[in-house]
């Protein structure tokens, strides 16, 4: 059994050294952002005038959808997102997708990190904000944008499936 899963280690220590760079670049990321943001006693920071850096606490999920103000409904939330976490993997590493990799990667180390984040706050720590005139987007974080772009790669490859790379 352990040999098993050295020569997977192995096997895929490319994939595991780009799902552990992007995790812990998030993890900084939001450390430093509420570290940063409690010392210097700021609510939000604006740093032009189509974005500010603000502090929201996601109790939900996806856009803040179905808020859990219990730490209970944040371990339910927590176990839906494994479910869905494995059922993805499962999914895309039994299929002859292109890109297959680069996906389960951002979509995983994306809800990982997003997973500690309930674990440890009891939600899930928001802080980019972009607003254009009267248009203002949702407040997300980097794992949303390593979700996101996951999910675009994976249609992306189901969409146009025989698109050979250019030479």
């Amino acid at each position: 059994m352990s040999k098993n899963i050295f020569r997977l280690l192995g096997e895929y220590k490319k994939e595991i050294a780009i799902f552990a760079g992007l995790f812990i670049i998030d993890r900084l990321v939001k450390v430093y952002l509420l570290n940063f943001l409690q010392e210097n006693q700021l609510n939000s920071l604006r740093l032009n005038n189509f974005f500010e850096v603000v502090l929201v606490w996601n109790r939900g999920v996806s856009y803040g959808l179905f808020p859990q103000q219990s730490y209970a409904g944040q371990l339910i939330i927590i176990f839906f997102s494994l479910i869905i976490c494995v059922w993805i993997a499962k999914f895309i590493t039994n299929s002859e997708i292109r890109y297959r990799s680069i996906t389960l990667i951002l979509i995983l180390a994306g809800a990982s990190s997003n997973i500690i984040d309930r674990l440890i706050y009891g939600a899930v720590a928001d802080f980019f904000h972009f607003e254009i005139a009267t248009y203002s987007w949702y407040v997300f974080n980097i794992a949303d944008i390593y979700i996101v772009s996951g999910l675009l790669i994976l249609i992306y490859a189901f969409i146009y499936p025989n698109i050979k790379n250019s030479p």
